[in-house]
């Protein structure tokens, strides 16, 4: 069996041009997921007319795509763990380019139904993998930094949409909607083309006991690497016997507590932010404010979501991981308590202020941080199927927060809605200090009690 330090030369290589390929390419992916979640709320303006939609069907449409993410993300990532993550890392982008065409050419409301669906099973295979994949290669102490990254990726997205149908729409009025979703089959073509050379993670060649390819795979991300992969033939892992399944999410304390710190981490940040932050211009026009008023302050807002993501990216190696989530959920339960007190205000630049904070405090900390912690508490052999579940509780958190937010608006105005999501905040926060624990500059490999046991069954052989 390889140990820990088999892979230093990974772990303690510089910063390079591969690791910064890899990185960009598997961020692509969380750029293209924020553009596609971003751009049904531009694209519903022109689409609703277009088709002639009613409610039920504007609800399904908008949706769709996190359907399909919960369903990619859990699938492909559990085969990502069985068949490898360089098949599926290609299989995801080019599922993408297909539905993304499909999306833009769709003739009825069935069809763009089916193609957006189709769209959000490639970006939830995308975030099984992309956040992986970044871990798997990345020097330990850029680890974090790197796949915080990808977020400053999914902000930059979500202004670019809005800037983008603002153009659009007074050149081609109503089919704008089609070229917003036709556009991203551009960068899906780049990507896939880029991650043709991306090599087989070699952790997870290791583990199916193909060392010759994981030592190639090395030297592919560091010359000369693959020589120092050492490994103990009495002791070759075979994949036979790691099953990928949801017990092996919980098969010790250290791994159920991992578990629980991510699956909480993540719903809990989505089910707060899409439903705050992807209403926030509803908030403010159903509070009496003007439709530009309204628009402006979610465009306001936005750029507090960027500024936080960059802060985030610049802080997670020197502050770390549980330290940011918990302050960040903690920060966050009082601007929702906050938002609950100056819901009667009415005063423009107290809320604001309180939804920019909002944005700020939740980017510093859980929404861009959940890509960071997912594949660091997961061992490599259910890594892609653990990033993928957790991933896809983060969709229906998003899913929850978006249904359930007009409800709670109707049954008792936006006063309700805040306390819902400020209670929402306060388990997050207790869920941090209880389950979580730091995993910056740890190897991926220490981290897996499986493998922490195994190796001390080979040490003793061995020795003996």
């Amino acid at each position: 069996m390889a140990s820990a330090s088999s892979f230093d030369a990974l772990d303690k290589a510089p910063l390079n041009a591969f690791h910064r390929r890899v990185t960009f390419l598997s961020g692509m992916g969380v750029f293209l997921e924020g553009y596609d979640f971003t751009n049904i709320a531009s694209a519903l303006i022109f689409l609703v007319p277009y088709f002639h939609l009613q409610p039920g069907q504007v609800a399904l449409l908008a949706t769709s795509t996190y359907v399909g993410t919960i369903i990619g993300a859990v699938s492909i990532g559990y085969l990502a763990d069985r068949l490898g993550r360089k098949f599926m890392y290609m299989a995801d982008i080019t599922l993408y380019a297909l539905f993304a065409l499909l999306s833009a050419v769709a003739i009825n409301y069935p069809m763009l139904v089916i193609a957006r669906i189709g769209l959000g099973f490639a970006i939830g295979a995308d975030q099984a993998l992309s956040f992986t994949i970044i871990a798997e290669f990345a020097p330990r102490s850029l680890r974090g930094k790197l796949n915080a990254s990808t977020w400053i990726m999914w902000t930059l997205a979500s202004a670019f949409t809005y800037l983008l149908s603002y153009g659009l729409n007074p050149i081609l009025h109503q089919e704008t909607w089609r070229v917003l979703f036709g556009l991203a089959l551009i960068p899906s073509v780049i990507v896939f083309i880029g991650r043709r050379d991306i090599p087989e993670s070699p952790r997870w060649l290791v583990r199916q006991g193909r060392i010759d390819e994981a030592r190639e795979a090395m030297n592919a991300v560091v010359p000369g690497s693959g020589a120092t992969l050492q490994i103990d033939p009495n002791h070759v892992p075979s994949a036979k016997r790691r099953p990928v399944n949801l017990a092996a999410l919980f098969r010790s304390k250290r791994q159920t507590y991992g578990t629980l710190y991510i699956f909480f981490m993540w719903f809990c940040v989505t089910f707060n932010t899409y439903g705050v932050g992807y209403f926030t211009p509803y908030i403010l026009k159903t509070l009496g404010f003007t439709s530009n008023l309204s628009l402006m302050g979610g465009a306001v807002v936005s750029l507090f979501a960027l500024t936080g993501a960059i802060i985030m990216f610049s802080s997670v190696e020197r502050v770390g991981r549980k330290f940011l989530a918990t302050i960040g959920f903690g920060m966050l339960a009082l601007i929702d308590f906050g938002l609950y007190l100056a819901s009667d205000s009415h005063i423009f630049s107290v809320l604001l202020v309180l939804f920019s904070l909002f944005q700020l405090v939740v980017w510093i900390g859980p929404a861009g941080l959940v890509g960071v912690v997912a594949p660091e508490v997961f061992p490599t052999d259910i890594r892609s199927f653990g990033t993928g579940l957790a991933a896809a509780l983060g969709r229906l958190g998003a899913i929850t927060g978006i249904v359930l937010f007009p409800l709670m608006m109707k049954a008792g105005g936006l006063k309700f809605a805040m306390l819902i999501f400020c209670l929402d905040a306060v388990i997050a926060t207790a869920a941090m200090l209880i389950f979580g624990y730091e995993t910056k500059g740890q190897s991926l490999e220490l981290e897996s009690p499986a493998f922490a046991r195994h190796e001390s069954v080979a040490s003793k052989s061995v020795s003996g």
